[in-house]
């Protein structure tokens, strides 16, 4: 059965959220806040509580914990007004909200939702843009390195390991799977926001850090590959298992005698290209892959969506405005699908026809 939002039953309304009221990307002066869903619903809810929280590797951004309705708690991303000009936070915000949406609406209601933090509302079409997700719960992976019992490891090494195939399969490339950003509630692993977030086959930038990004990533070399993320797992397994950084060029040298890693020992090389897919190291772990059967649709509106990145892309240029990040347009390819993308307008119009609502794992897409 499709997974449905439990949206609060009090301070609940279905107004269009076009900022009029909420300049600040924070509750307005009725102690409410405007948002799109997921679903590309227009939403307002109460904001009963707020609390300003660190939001580490997001600056510009800001973070805050609020509570909405009748006591739903959320992590709220905002790109403040004194930042509105830093057009590459704002860039990146977007991506990150196409990549959510992406993952959402592919994957709503499957057993491996849980896999990805789940994006609850967003507004990018307001004076400080924001995203907010549902609160998760669970322990960091660095704080457990060394001290996770042997099937607990296996678990942990496949469930990554699948949702970097998932992600692959709408095309994104995540670039921020880390120890200290992947938690575990002691059943399943939760990967981190997907703030980090690009198009697989897109210029890499240079982005993160040793040895959690891969050479190529790390140095900005050629396009951006659903490998790169699997770099990030194999090290991040290795850092769990023995409490230690791993090798930033490699392989690390003690890799032979820990068998529990020789699935992915592969998965250590330097270039993308000489490690394994994803479907590839699914098959070693004898762990099923649910794309096998039923593999996802191709999206029937694709071209158009490129086109309209192209278009947009020009528009920036004829403005002298800078190119968006990753030499992305502000469509990003999967930030406007299905409606409710940049631009703030009906989330049901995108201006290429109905929208289609895919079934996870395949199923068939249902016009609406």
């Amino acid at each position: 059965m499709e997974e449905r939002m439990r949206w609060p039953t009090t301070g609940v309304t279905t107004e269009r959220p076009d900022g009029a009221d909420a300049p600040g990307g924070g509750p307005d002066a009725h102690g409410e806040l405007a948002f799109f869903t997921d679903d590309g619903a227009h939403q307002r809810l109460t904001v009963s509580h707020r609390e300003e929280v660190p939001a580490p590797d997001r600056e510009p951004l800001r973070a805050g914990r609020l509570v909405l309705g009748t006591g739903w708690k959320v992590v709220q991303y905002r790109l403040p007004r004194e930042a509105r000009d830093d057009h590459r936070a704002r860039d990146r915000l977007e991506r990150e909200v196409g990549a959510g949406l992406a993952v959402s609406r592919a994957y709503r209601g499957a057993p491996y939702a849980r896999l990805f933090p789940r994006l609850a509302g967003y507004h990018l079409d307001t004076e400080e843009p924001f995203v907010f997700y549902r609160s998760s719960r669970g322990t960091p992976l660095a704080g457990l390195a060394g001290r996770v019992d042997v099937r607990d490891q296996r678990t942990i090494m496949g469930d990554l390991v699948l949702a970097v195939r998932l992600l692959e399969a709408v095309g994104i490339v995540h670039r921020g799977i880390t120890p200290h950003g992947v938690l575990w509630d002691g059943e399943r692993v939760r990967l981190p926001e997907p703030y980090t977030a690009t198009r697989a086959g897109l210029p890499r930038e240079p982005l993160g850090a040793a040895p959690w990004a891969g050479p190529e990533q790390r140095e900005g070399r050629g396009e951006a590959d659903p490998r790169d993320d699997l770099w990030s797992v194999a090290q991040v397994m290795y850092h769990l298992l023995t409490g230690r950084p791993g090798s930033a060029s490699g392989p690390h040298r003690d890799l032979a005698g820990r068998p529990a890693l020789a699935v992915l020992a592969d998965a250590f090389a330097p270039r993308a290209a000489d490690r394994p897919r994803p479907a590839e190291v699914l098959r070693m772990l004898n762990r099923p892959d649910p794309l096998e059967e039923r593999p996802l649709p191709p999206d029937p509106l694709e071209a158009d969506r490129r086109a309209f990145d192209d278009e947009l892309a020009r528009k920036r240029r004829a403005l002298g405005l800078a190119p968006a990040a990753d030499g992305d347009g502000y469509g990003n390819g999967y930030g406007n699908r299905d409606g409710g993308g940049y631009g703030g307008g009906d989330a049901d119009d995108d201006g290429f026809g109905p929208r289609v609502r895919r079934g996870w794992f395949g199923g068939r897409g249902r016009r609406r």
